[in-house]
């Protein structure tokens, strides 16, 4: 998924830590579609369509506006019956559609419920809701381009608990870092995504890693591990805070089961992200489920889970 514009952008840094001035001529990628879709369980699907754009552009409302694709066919097959969904521009977002927005896109809910000062387009169906361990198949027809997908909602995998523990250093023990205790089933595969909402915050994924896999603790009946603090993208994090809760803090833990496929992209593509820019860092390739175009379609199982920091 990586494009040269956005490998030499990585390497900015690097070429600005010269003294020599360098002039680079960057050529254009060709513009591909992107690809931003799941669904899970009781909820109806949500695709974001736009078109990918040069790493240097603009991102003014109206590069925003532009860059969204307007007019495409996209369909949903399940269980051999096919949903066609329609665009639906923020303002028109009924209530359970702008839940399952703002909680998988870390978009506020009143943000979207205003509607007039906010960009933003998904295609949807309000007759499919999705099913437990059912897959779905992904079709997108616009100006002779088609990219197809498939992916399911995997089998619940909830959280056997939640806890917090102090800062160790006394003169922070207002902050609490949450752990949680997972008992991982014996079959190898099994991956998850997790989000964290504080209180009236909308639900953030975890900053620079967001995804598990059993590869590892495959089986394992009591594992014990802390859980980082999600984070918005695109603003700095304070270090001396990162990770932690506060006094007060009411905590809901969002655990999304998906499958390998839908695991992988976020891997690396967090992986791509966490490099950023380094000269050094490994090279990585964002490893997209969509055939014809770039991005995921991936199925979620949501379990909740609260806990107050008292």
């Amino acid at each position: 998924m990586r494009s040269t514009n956005f490998f030499l952008l990585i390497l900015i840094p690097f070429f600005l830590a010269c003294e020599e001035n360098l002039t680079i001529a960057i050529p254009a990628g060709q513009e591909q579609l992107v690809v931003e879709g799941h669904i899970e369980q009781g909820a109806p699907p949500v695709v974001v369509l736009t078109r990918s754009v040069p790493v240097f552009a603009g991102a003014t409302p109206a590069d925003i506006e532009a860059s969204f694709v307007h007019g495409a066919q996209v369909v949903v097959s399940h269980a051999g019956k096919s949903y066609t969904l329609k665009e639906v521009p923020v303002a028109a977002f009924w209530p359970q559609l702008r839940r399952v927005v703002s909680e998988q896109y870390g978009i506020p809910e009143e943000r979207l419920a205003s509607g007039s000062d906010f960009i933003f387009y998904v295609y949807t169906s309000e007759e499919l809701l999705g099913e437990i361990g059912k897959s779905y198949q992904l079709r997108i027809s616009h100006e002779g381009r088609v990219l197809t997908s498939s992916t399911t909602i995997p089998n619940l995998n909830p959280l056997e608990g939640l806890f917090l523990e102090p800062h160790p250093d006394p003169a922070k023990d207002s902050l609490f870092t949450l752990y949680y205790r997972y008992r991982d089933p014996d079959t190898l595969g099994n991956s998850v995504r997790y989000f964290t909402k504080r209180n009236s915050e909308p639900f953030y994924p975890g900053y620079f890693a967001s995804v598990f896999n059993d590869e590892l603790i495959n089986g394992v009946q009591n594992l014990t591990y802390p859980l980082d603090r999600g984070e918005p993208r695109g603003q700095e994090v304070d270090l001396d805070t990162y990770s932690y809760f506060g006094r007060g803090d009411t905590i809901v833990v969002r655990w999304a089961s998906i499958d390998l496929a839908h695991y992988r992209f976020w891997l690396t593509l967090e992986n791509e992200r966490n490099n950023n820019g380094s000269p050094i860092g490994s090279p990585n390739t964002t490893r997209s489920n969509i055939i014809g175009g770039l991005g995921v379609w991936g199925g979620y199982g949501v379990t909740y889970h609260r806990i107050v920091v008292e």
